[in-house]
């Protein structure tokens, strides 16, 4: 009995001891695996950012790609509407300078008229500077009569430029340029002469019709307060003129 149980001691010991060198490696294991766990957890964290910073990497290089896209595509249609717009620049240019040449033509035109028309007056200045006052003077009241007005004023004019007559002759060279102005409805130059007539010789038979002459330029030219005060002063300087029942009719 007692050798048995001396011989059942050391295995017991022995039982005892492998049991605890198994808890040793068990918790090595389990140690092993927790710092395992721990890594593998460490390197999906890892993968993790790392995908994170592939999506976001990616995703810049796509907005990078749209923008270069968008910008190139906007940058293209601003040259095609600048190229439009140059384009339409030019045409409207084009258009402009065609206008001007036929413009041009038309004042080369003009100009050519105009100088035949200098030259046609120059010679007639030429043909007047020979003649007297008294044959100019004749010679205006001839065109006028005949309803020549230009000739008449021209010839009217160049004898008022020699200056070589009477005032009486002078009052009616005024008169009659005041109707061919009149007449032309030039009723500025119209009241030049009639007032010269009126202001310079109030008491020549000129005078009453002068009057009457003033008052309708100034009816002409819409201002009726003044002929109204021209025919009440022609009624009243010149009762018994026979202007005066005309100037009555304008009031």
């Amino acid at each position: 009995m007692n050798k048995c149980l001396w011989f059942a001691i050391p295995l017991i010991f022995t039982s005892c001891f492998k049991t605890a060198e198994e808890i040793k490696r068990e918790q090595d294991v389990d140690r092993q695996l927790s710092q395992s766990s721990k890594i593998i957890a460490d390197l999906r964290i890892e993968v993790q950012e790392l995908k994170g910073s592939l999506t976001r990497a990616t995703g810049q290089i796509e907005e990078i790609d749209y923008k270069t896209q968008t910008e190139g595509a906007q940058s293209y249609q601003s040259i095609n509407e600048r190229i439009a717009q140059l384009q339409e620049q030019v045409k409207a240019l084009s258009e402009d300078n065609q206008m001007m040449q036929v413009q041009l033509k038309t004042m080369q035109g003009t100009l050519k008229t105009q100088k035949g028309f200098i030259k046609k007056v120059t010679g007639t200045l030429s043909e007047m500077s020979g003649k007297s006052s008294d044959s100019l003077y004749a010679e205006a009241n001839k065109a006028f009569t005949a309803n020549k007005q230009k000739k008449a004023k021209d010839l009217y004019l160049e004898v008022l430029a020699q200056g070589k007559i009477s005032n009486a002759t002078k009052n009616k060279v005024y008169y009659n340029l005041g109707l061919l102005e009149h007449w032309a409805k030039d009723y500025d130059q119209s009241l030049v002469y009639f007032s010269k007539i009126y202001t310079k010789y109030p008491r020549s038979s000129k005078a009453p019709g002068s009057l009457y002459y003033i008052g309708m330029n100034f009816k002409q030219k819409n201002e009726t307060d003044k002929a109204k005060a021209t025919f009440e002063e022609l009624i009243k300087s010149y009762p018994k003129s026979v202007f005066v029942s005309k100037a009555k009719k304008e009031l």
